[in-house]
């Protein structure tokens, strides 16, 4: 249901964006394909540049102008974007990257540690587990650097992962034992996930002045409290092991640990961030609606020109699409319901 909700967000702003850029280039010469990707990417990635290298984003911008062939402007493209992505952030930012790729790097070496030290390692579908964990979290470093790029967004987005993270602690318990158990406080859950990313998304939203702000806020939040609660929750394991909470029947140490390591992963670095981006992005949108009584303008999309209108999908596909979210969410409340 977030998956949808978050696709159904990003096909009416690409539509609103495509509006707003062929309207911006209908009075002058504007670029042929109203749907080039190319240089939304490259777009994209000059506006994590810091100020003293704008205008080599703007170069890179012009010479894609000048390139002819799909495949020679996606390559230069992913080239340049590649470029950008590995600079490094610049004060602050800098500073928070590193202690966020600490605190990762932390957790998947206690995911390692605990794997070892209670006979998982010899089962090769752990590695392959840990391979697919380090992924994950290769991701989630290089979207936290892009967000860190962003002005005005580095300190809230840091300040709401804490707020996010230490709300969840709090609710399922402070030590390790407490942690590895069920969450028992009644409205705990609905708390966490919608009240808690929504006071993110909208504080965000008001402290900056801009929904878009506010939403990049949300998902650096959501990505810290992600890796922060990982390694948090993988300490536990390791400390705890088979101990604390009762596990699994029957499985042994082994299979408790495999299980509750397992566990931890999906909630950190899964559900917890998409429930927190989602609704604070969510709450951000609402927030300025709220606040200035209209939507913020759309960005015209790099490269879109007059026919970038004609290119995006019929308003009947959109209300489908919602239509579908909507029904989709009342069978699995009937569903739930009913069980």
């Amino acid at each position: 249901m977030l998956l949808a909700g978050i696709a159904v967000a990003l096909l009416l702003r690409r539509r609103r964006a495509a509006a707003a850029g062929a309207a911006a280039t209908a009075s002058a010469a504007g670029v042929a394909d109203g749907d080039d990707a190319p240089a939304r990417l490259l777009g994209w990635a000059a506006g994590l540049l810091a100020a003293d290298r704008a205008e080599w984003g703007q170069a890179m911008l012009g010479e894609l102008d000048r390139l002819d062939g799909r495949a020679q402007r996606w390559r230069f493209a992913v080239g340049c974007s590649a470029a950008a992505m590995v600079l490094p952030p610049w004060g602050r930012a800098a500073a928070a990257a590193g202690a966020l790729s600490v605190v990762a790097a932390g957790g998947l070496g206690m995911l390692a540690f605990a794997s070892i030290h209670y006979g998982l390692g010899r089962s090769p579908g752990i590695w392959v587990f840990a391979a697919i964990v380090f992924a994950i979290l290769a991701g989630y470093l290089l979207a936290a650097g892009s967000l860190l790029r962003r002005p005005g967004v580095a300190g809230p987005g840091l300040v709401g992962g804490l707020f996010v993270a230490a709300a969840w602690l709090t609710v399922s318990g402070w030590t390790f034992d407490q942690l590895l158990g069920p969450i028992t406080m009644p409205g705990a859950l609905p708390l966490l996930v919608i009240v808690v990313p929504a006071v993110v998304g909208a504080g965000g939203t008001l402290w900056t002045g801009s929904a878009e702000a506010g939403r990049r806020i949300a998902r650096l939040a959501a990505v810290s409290a992600g890796l922060g609660l990982f390694l948090y929750g993988e300490l536990a394991v390791a400390a705890v092991g088979a101990g604390g909470p009762p596990g699994l029947p029957h499985t042994g140490v082994a299979g408790n640990v495999s299980d509750r390591l397992g566990n931890h992963v999906i909630f950190a670095l899964f559900l917890l961030p998409l429930a927190t981006a989602t609704m604070g992005w969510a709450a951000a949108a609402v927030t300025a609606r709220l606040r200035w009584g209209a939507p913020e303008p759309a960005v015209a999309v790099p490269g879109a020109g007059p026919g970038a209108t004609a290119a995006s999908r019929p308003q009947a596909a959109y209300l489908v699409l919602i239509a579908a979210v909507l029904a989709t969410a009342a069978i699995l409340g009937v569903v739930s319901w009913l069980r």
